[in-house]
């Protein structure tokens, strides 16, 4: 008899440990499945922000190669190359022209040459400076027709607007860089010494100017990088606005990196159209959101 009760007792508690187990395996497959779905919810999600950069599901784009790819940007870089050599030596005849119009307004003191061979390469830095200033619009549009296979449709049709703001805002950066920039560098720099007698060599003089006038054309692109990324998705507005901080001191070292005198002077001309044209990035990224 007391058998018979333990037998019944033991299959009660079997029953009830199987009643528990099934609970319990109840409750994993419901957080299970609640993990997947918000796993594939962050899936998608994350499809979701590369699709729109990048041209994921765009079944009109054409399926290229890696050798491909790079055949069509050594052709791309080789139309650059032609255009650069051909630059340079349209720009060589005119080199006194050019260097009268680099010193001309700014510079009172004669340059001189130290070596028999400098006139020849001043002329050849001349051509190259100018050969550069005037090619940089057409590697900026090689580069944007080459990457924009593998932008999304939302991105690339900011693409025409994306090089018209180029080139507006590099001639923009020249001019700047001309009337202000180099101006009150050289007149910083030579009053330091305004009790000697300045022989400036002409090669370093034009490596001077010149780095000046491509820097700021450079700097001037800077908006137009912040609004890119903006429309990427990869920056936030609200973020930039949270951390201004950081991003004035990231102006100020970059004002520093690209004039080549590293005066404080120069270093806050530059920054401060740079700043003026980072808060207009952020209005016009509020505008056109």
């Amino acid at each position: 008899m007391n058998n018979i009760f333990k037998r019944q007792k033991q299959e009660k508690q079997n029953q009830e440990d199987i009643f528990l187990n099934k609970g319990e395996d109840k409750d994993n497959n419901f957080n299970n499945f609640e993990k997947d779905k918000e796993s594939n919810k962050d899936k998608e999600n994350n499809n979701g922000f590369k699709n729109a950069i990048f041209n994921e599901d765009d079944d009109d784009s054409k399926k290229m190669s890696f050798i491909d790819h790079l055949d069509e940007l050594r052709k791309r870089l080789l139309v650059v190359l032609i255009v650069f050599v051909v630059a340079m030596i349209a720009y060589y005849p005119f080199h006194n022209q050019i260097l009268h119009f680099l010193t001309s307004g700014f510079l009172k003191t004669n340059l001189v040459y130290l070596e028999i061979m400098e006139p020849f390469f001043v002329n050849l830095k001349i051509a190259f400076y100018c050969a550069i200033i005037t090619i940089s619009p057409l590697l900026a549009y090689q580069i944007a027709v080459f990457i924009a296979p593998a932008f999304s449709k939302k991105i690339r049709k900011y693409m025409a607007i994306i090089l018209i703001l180029f080139f507006i805002l590099f001639a923009a950066g020249f001019y700047f860089a001309y009337k202000f920039l180099v101006p009150i560098s050289i007149k910083w720099l030579l009053n330091q010494g305004a009790t000697l007698k300045a022989n400036l060599s002409v090669s370093k003089y034009v490596n001077f100017v010149g780095w000046f006038l491509i820097g700021g054309g450079i700097a001037f692109e800077t908006p137009l990088v912040l609004l890119f990324l903006i429309k990427a998705g990869i920056l936030k507005v609200s973020t930039l606005r949270r951390q201004w901080r950081i991003v004035y001191i990231v102006i100020l070292l970059l004002s520093a990196i690209i004039t080549p005198d590293w005066s404080p002077v120069t270093m806050f001309v530059l920054a401060v159209p740079m700043i003026l044209l980072y808060e207009l990035s952020m209005i016009l990224a509020k505008i056109f959101k």
